[in-house]
């Protein structure tokens, strides 16, 4: 619905909800505890009628029924023969007790009340009702009345007043289970339970939008070509997304402006450099003429790597599901076919391992190795920006090291390529600011670049969402370009 789609809204609703959740699960349960207390009070005022009933041989009144036991039925219940009464099970439960009250009179005697309780389902728990003794009249009578309707169980109730005659109380309209009201604890906890799961789980849901935006967003480089996101969640994200989606369209026409001029400018200067080369022959002296084509040179170089260099920020390959070690190992193959020393070290990735019923471990246990019968290692990447910046990778260890040793590695999160040089050596620090466009090292004089190279690497690798880092390697430098899997 449109009037959900503002996350202010939706937080007021939530709260609102919250405490009509609240309001609601608190009236349910006040309930319940009135009902209960209302439930037990009626109890007890019946025992109390009861005493009064079984004292003056009067009608108890309504939801107890009084039968006057006679005959052998008395005699059972004088012996404490219950079970051999009538309607009694010997499996029921028989609880005794004695209750002594109050007579009512001046001289302090008390009465007595002898009571059996016969029930199914348990033996009650009547220890606490031993305090009833000297108790005002029928207050102890009437305590276990309350007791009785405090348990969810249909109980019969055998009493004798002083030396009177037996009774049988059938008093389950009143503390049976039928009698007892609704608890509606339970349920509202539930409500309480239910309600905290769909608001957290409604917040979740939307908390995830801007994550996995932002997500997203971290991988823009790797996101199939297109330049722009779709509007989803509440309103608040999408006013962001069409922002962002605004800024990126203004960024690619940019740079597509800055390659159309740098192309433009390349072409144009394509003449004039011809024809400077065409003049440069015409002069006699052979190291000025040198001196020349190598400026020429110099020069469409850079403008050529420049180039390089912006379209491959426009980054308008799509990416693509790809094997890493078979296109590592495609263009080492490329620089030996051309008599490069570039070799591949052997690679070792992380084996399988797992253990058996019967070998579980210690010294007495093996494991058992399932080593990967051919490195497959498969990221989603751009294939032909990743073999520029290899290429050039390559090409800074063969100019600055002689030879360049590649190796890859690689694990459940991310792929690591190393290119070893076998230079002097260089401080990484260095290196690593030689990173930024146009940053050249202490030779050069004496190498040929236009500091475009590292910068084209790092961009690469920026957009497939890892690094380019520059470590002290065995031999010399070691440059490691790092792939998220």
């Amino acid at each position: 619905m449109a009037i959900f789609s503002s996350l202010k809204i939706r937080m007021i609703w939530w709260i609102l909800s919250a405490m009509a959740i609240g309001i609601l699960a608190t009236f349910m349960w006040m309930q319940s505890i009135t009902a209960w207390e209302r439930h037990l009070n009626q109890a007890y005022i019946s025992g109390l009628r009861l005493h009064h009933s079984m004292q003056t041989n009067t009608p108890a009144g309504d939801g107890l029924i009084l039968t006057r036991l006679s005959g052998q039925d008395a005699t059972l219940a004088d012996a404490g023969l219950f079970t051999k009464l009538p309607d009694v099970l010997a499996s029921d439960y028989i609880t005794r007790l004695s209750i002594n009250t109050f007579a009512g009179n001046d001289d302090g005697r008390t009465n007595r009340i002898d009571i059996a309780i016969v029930s199914s389902a348990l033996q009650y728990p009547i220890a606490k009702l031993k305090g009833s003794v000297n108790k005002p009249t029928g207050s102890g009578l009437a305590e276990l009345t309350q007791l009785l309707a405090s348990y969810c169980a249909e109980s019969i109730i055998f009493a004798k007043y002083e030396q009177g005659s037996w009774y049988k109380i059938d008093g389950n309209a009143i503390w049976g289970c039928d009698a007892a009201p609704l608890d509606l604890r339970l349920p509202a906890l539930l409500i309480v339970v239910l309600g905290l799961m769909i608001l957290s789980t409604l917040a979740f849901s939307t908390s995830s939008t801007f994550q996995s935006f932002a997500q997203m967003l971290a991988n823009q480089g790797l996101r199939q070509g297109t330049t722009r996101y779709e509007r989803e969640g509440p309103e608040e994200l999408g006013t962001i997304i069409d922002a962002i989606n605004e800024y990126l369209e203004g960024q690619q026409r940019s740079l597509s402006k800055r390659a159309m001029f740098l192309s433009g400018v390349s072409h144009d200067l394509g003449t004039p450099a011809t024809r400077l080369r065409l003049r440069a022959e015409a002069i006699q002296n052979d190291k000025l003429r040198q001196k020349i084509n190598n400026d020429i040179d110099h020069m469409t170089g850079m403008i050529m790597s420049i180039l390089t260099y912006t379209q491959t920020e426009i980054n308008d390959e799509p990416p693509k599901k790809i094997s890493l070690f078979s296109l590592v190992e495609s263009v080492v193959a490329d620089y030996q076919d051309a008599g490069q020393s570039v070799t591949l070290a052997e690679t070792n990735l992380s084996k399988v391992t797992g253990r058996t019923i019967l070998f579980s471990g210690g010294d007495k246990g093996k494991w058992l190795q399932k080593p990967t019968p051919s490195p497959q290692i498969v990221i989603i990447a751009q294939p032909l920006a990743l073999k520029r910046a290899l290429s050039n990778l390559m090409d800074n260890a063969l100019k600055y090291g002689r030879k360049a040793m590649v190796s890859v590695e690689a694990n459940s999160v991310e792929a690591q390529i190393h290119i070893d040089d076998f230079g002097t050596g260089i401080d990484p620090a260095k290196l690593q600011r030689l990173t930024s466009p146009f940053q050249r090292g202490d030779n050069i004089g004496q190498v040929k670049g236009s500091g475009i190279g590292l910068a084209i690497v790092t961009t690469i690798a920026e957009q497939h969402g890892g690094r380019l880092e520059f470590t002290k390697g065995q031999f010399g430098i070691r440059a490691t370009l790092t792939l998220p899997r």
